[in-house]
């Protein structure tokens, strides 16, 4: 699969390929920025729709809840009436006629109010139940089967939500409004007044507040049912029982788009505090952002002169990028064929063609430096190991006649021995014992023990220039007689303590040599207790060592003396860079060199 996309990709020029790659690019930017734009238009339309459908249902629910305050307070004076009061009281002893009149009360009440009133009603605790004037020719045993006969005598004010009545002919739905009645003279709970009212006033008040044309608001109460809706069928019906049932009323915080009578359309629900009952908003979603339909228009419109402004700019622009290409591919073909004298034409700029083709003679030229520098590394390289390898022989090599020098001690040794000058003896058999071991191959690797035995030879000598006054002391723990360490490394450093710390005192001092293991590794500390090192000369001799450790190694060979940087060196070629020398250093109080090796038993 990717051979086949690659050869259609090289199929086509660079002009072509650029055509259709911008093409696409502005096809896709258009794609993007019309969903991004669709999607936070969407979202801030539904936060719109939101608030101002809540706005709405707040007036809505303020208009219908005073409604209802107004029309429980005017009934007030219904309930203070005398007949009213009476019958409640006593309305079992009432004769038809009295009861008539009361019935008018309600009555007269109804005609003088609220039109919309279809019925009122009286009902006591024992079970009395007196209806308007025009409703009294029905049986009582009917109004057994309306909701405020079955639910109780309420404390205060409240509403029962839709429901079609039994008590009259015809289909009529009513909500009905409870009141309880006290009594004037003693405020004891007498009964409760009931009215019974159509839908229209709610009706007029949510056709004055529609929010679109195919917009509407209904309402549903706690249990569920239809208090309103503009289908007059479905006020009082559950509401799963009507197509009203498909919507989803869960989320009360923001409006959410649904599916409603096969159109997207956008749902605010808000429950009223004092009722219970959720106001909903619907709108269809295309009403409220009628905008959002010409949307594909424009981005058509907009991706045509996108399409033609590249066909016609794509040409101009691809002779730019492909001339500067086809000029860098001729030279470097020159290039190929082994021609290093050619060049790519260069003019300054900040254009990443010219950039190119600078790089591009540069590295044709660094070419041609390391072709001719290259035949000479291996040669200089062996120079240079040649070099520190004639270093060290001449730091640790004692080299005209060792024979003759070691017979000469011998005899000297032999005089002092006649002469009875013990000191003499010593310092002779040290020395003599050192230079033997010396003479042998410097690059050997010898156990621990062995290089402290002639250190011991040479510490020797040392204790005789100055007897009395000069301590020494090994601190190494048997386990580490056995490793294996570069021969002559420990006695340079212990010559240098003597050389910089002890002579200057007249040899009152002390050399202490210790080792421990770290980390599998093995490290000797010489320690002394003279004046230490200054920092300049400190920070100097560390700079040697870091100089050396990374391989920067250039003249130290040619030193006369056996340093520690020519020891620090051989570690380091030896084992690497994590190995060698530290130094650490106190003013007036001593200096402390660390040979970090290898952990390596015999």
């Amino acid at each position: 699969m990717r051979k086949a996309i690659a050869k259609i990709h090289f199929r086509f020029s660079i002009r072509t390929k650029l055509t259709i790659a911008f093409l696409l690019v502005g096809l896709l930017t258009i794609i993007i920025m019309g969903s991004l734009s669709y999607g936070y238009y969407s979202a801030g339309i539904k936060r719109d729709f939101y608030r101002i459908s809540r706005e709405a249902t707040l007036r809505l629910n303020h208009h219908i809840d005073f409604y209802l305050y107004q029309l429980a307070k005017s009934t007030s004076s219904v309930a203070k009436d005398d007949l009213v009061q009476q019958w409640l009281l006593h309305g079992q002893q009432f004769t038809p006629e009295q009861r008539v009149d009361v019935q008018n009360v309600l009555k007269r009440y109804v005609a003088l109010n609220y039109p919309e009133i279809v019925g009122m009603f009286l009902l006591t605790p024992d079970g009395r139940t007196l209806a308007m004037s025009n409703l009294s020719v029905l049986s009582e045993d009917v109004f057994k089967e309306e909701p405020w006969s079955r639910n109780g005598f309420p404390e205060q004010v409240s509403v029962i939500a839709t429901h079609a009545v039994k008590y009259t002919s015809g289909d009529v739905r009513v909500l009905s409004l409870e009141m309880p009645i006290y009594s004037v003279a003693t405020m004891d709970f007498l009964g409760k007044l009931v009215i019974d009212f159509h839908l229209d006033e709610i009706r007029r008040t949510f056709e004055k507040a529609n929010l679109a044309p195919d917009g509407r608001f209904f309402i549903v109460s706690e249990d569920d049912s239809i208090v309103y809706y503009p289908e007059y069928s479905w006020l009082g019906q559950a509401r799963s029982q009507t197509m009203l049932g498909r919507l989803d009323l869960a989320d009360s915080e923001s409006a959410s788009v649904q599916q409603w009578e096969g159109r997207s359309t956008l749902v605010a629900a808000a429950k009223s505090e004092t009722t219970g009952w959720t106001y909903v908003s619907i709108v269809p979603f295309d009403e409220m952002a009628s905008a959002t339909k010409n949307t594909p228009n424009a981005m058509l419109i907009a991706f045509l002169i996108i399409a033609l402004c590249i066909v016609f700019a794509v040409p101009f622009l691809s002779n730019a990028f492909v001339r500067p290409i086809l000029h860098l591919r001729h030279v470097m073909g020159s290039v190929e064929r082994g021609d290093l004298s050619v060049r790519a034409s260069y003019v300054s700029g900040h254009d990443e063609f010219q950039y190119l083709n600078r790089s591009f003679n540069t590295m044709i030229e660094r070419i041609g430096e390391l072709l001719e520098t290259v035949s000479s590394l291996q040669l200089k390289e062996v120079r240079l190991q040649l070099r520190e390898k004639e270093a060290l022989i001449k730091a640790l090599q004692t080299q005209i006649n060792p024979h003759f020098l070691y017979n000469s001690l011998d005899i000297i040794k032999s005089m002092a021995y006649l002469e009875d000058m013990p000191e003499m003896v010593t310092m002779v058999r040290g020395l003599a014992d050192f230079y033997r071991y010396t003479a042998q191959d410097t690059n050997a690797t010898v156990r621990l023990e062995e290089e402290l035995t002639q250190l011991k030879h040479y510490l020797s000598i040392v204790h005789v220039r100055f007897p009395g006054v000069f301590r020494s002391q090994f601190s190494v723990n048997d386990k580490y007689m056995r490793c294996l360490i570069p021969k002559l490394i420990i006695q340079p450093i212990v010559e240098n303590a003597v050389k910089y710390a002890i002579e200057p005192r007249a040899g009152r001092g002390s050399i202490i040599v210790n080792a421990f293991d770290d980390d599998s590794q093995l490290v000797i500390e010489v320690a002394d207790n003279g004046p230490g090192i200054r920092p300049d000369r400190l920070e100097q001799l560390n700079d040697t060592l870091a100089q050396i450790t990374n391989y920067d190694r250039h003249g130290y060979g040619e030193r006369q003396s056996l340093g520690m940087a020519n020891v620090h060196a051989r570690i380091v070629l030896q084992y690497g860079g994590a190995f060698g020398l530290t130094v650490n250093s106190f003013v007036e109080r001593g200096t402390v060199v660390s040979i970090r090796l290898p952990l390596i038993n015999s």
